[in-house]
């Protein structure tokens, strides 16, 4: 599969899996921009396009900096070039309708309308790129009551009905603890984008797409929208514990906390082999799935003083024996130390242009041919627009004359600093 900017002949491996797709990135914050990383990591060509003068809100927004550089901005962000334009003027919007008419992708995640209406919409754009694959990410969709209602990952949580799910049972509802909304939205948009350029190489033809991250959250209720379907259970919270399969939760050892569980019904007996119990293998309280969940209560009050008395580690030994189902409740830091994680290799680091190196961590995707590779480090405010612009056709003269006018903006040139 190949995009518009490359080709390969003779039946060559291309350097990576998205050698040659140029994706025109107008997003901001997490909700697209996490997942156009994903996409250069694996090879396309990102052109993040931010508006001037302060570019990405990420780039300011958050607690966490690194000499004055957002860490969240940092996170979501490698594998980028930045041009940095105002699309106030009609030089700026001419310089994006520019790179729009000869890309593969365009993402963007304004509000439903806003793209239109500053000249960046999908009928222009589709006029003079026929073969554009055009993706909006929104909260909501394009259209119905909402649409044009703001809503980022806690309100997408608390409407797709996920924090009525999650927390304890005689608690309320709680966000989970990471950006799943918008997640969930940023690895759709990477499934969409591939759709739409496998759906191209067919059909010769882009199309628009829409993603909301409404929808999105909503397909990821599972196991607990098959429940409401097929019994009529609404929203109930389970605490750590799995809605539908018992036991399957967290457990106190003697030195801290851990997941245990039986999915299948051939993993109860190798659960019970764990914990030296199998004397609850034929338990009639607890010799099925069914009877576990209706005596979950009679069941933990038994394995919690069971896993009380064994440390993390011997608990860890004692079911990688029995080959069932056990991991430690990590924090982040022993997660990222854990020599599981070490081994997949997933921490790296770039070289920042102004901090030197800095951690990432690698895509989940390993391909064997076409690998990913963090190419680039997360871009300096306008780091390249003038290699941008240069491709796109401006000559040297009319690159200078349009930084110059503080209608693109270059790190030398930005009158508003990078940072806070």
């Amino acid at each position: 599969m190949l995009g518009s900017n490359g080709s390969v002949s003779g039946g060559a491996v291309p350097v990576s899996a998205l050698s040659g797709v140029r994706i025109i990135d107008l997003s901001r914050h997490m909700s697209a921009p996490y997942g156009t990383v994903v996409l250069g990591d694996f090879g396309a060509d990102v052109v993040k396009v931010e508006s001037m003068p302060f570019g990405d809100p990420s780039r300011r927004t958050g607690t966490a900096f690194i000499e004055g550089y957002s860490a969240m901005f940092l996170q979501w962000n490698r594998s980028k070039r930045s041009l940095a334009v105002d699309l106030r003027t009609p030089d700026g919007l001419e310089i994006v309708t520019r790179l729009a008419g000869s890309a593969d992708v365009l993402v963007e995640n304004y509000r439903p309308g806003v793209a239109e209406e500053i000249g960046l919409g999908y009928s222009r754009l589709s006029d003079l790129n026929p073969r554009l694959i055009y993706c909006s990410v929104s909260a909501f969709g394009p259209d119905g009551p909402l649409a044009s209602d703001p809503g980022t990952d806690p309100v997408i949580q608390a409407m797709s009905g996920v924090m009525s799910l999650t927390g304890e049972p005689d608690g309320g509802p709680l966000l989970v603890g990471v950006p799943m909304a918008d997640f969930t939205g940023s690895m759709a948009l990477v499934q969409a984008v591939l759709l739409g350029l496998l759906a191209r190489e067919r059909t010769g033809r882009g199309q628009q797409i829409d993603i909301p991250m409404l929808s999105v959250m909503l397909f990821g209720l599972t196991t607990r929208l098959a429940s409401y379907w097929a019994n009529g259970t609404d929203s109930v919270r389970f605490g750590s514990a799995h809605s539908v399969v018992a036991p399957y939760q967290a457990y106190s050892a003697a030195d801290g906390d851990i997941v245990a569980g039986a999915w299948a019904p051939e993993a109860w007996p190798r659960f019970c082999e764990a914990i030296d119990r199998l004397d609850l293998v034929d338990h009639p309280l607890f010799a099925t799935n069914p009877d576990r969940v209706a005596h979950r209560a009679q069941l933990n009050a038994i394995l919690d003083d069971v896993f009380a008395g064994q440390t993390v580690a011997q608990w860890q030994e004692r079911f990688h024996q029995a080959r069932a189902l056990f991991g430690e409740v990590t924090t982040i830091a022993s997660a990222l130390d854990h020599p599981q994680v070490r081994h997949l290799g997933l921490v790296r680091t770039v070289r920042h242009g102004a901090l030197g190196d800095i951690s990432q961590l690698a895509p989940p995707l390993v391909l064997s041919e076409t690998p990913a590779d963090l190419r680039l480090p997360p871009p300096l405010l306008g780091e390249h627009s003038r290699q941008i612009l240069f491709e796109a056709g401006y000559s040297d003269d009319s690159v200078t004359d349009l930084i110059e006018r503080g209608v693109v903006a270059t790190p030398g040139k930005t009158l508003i600093p990078d940072r806070p």
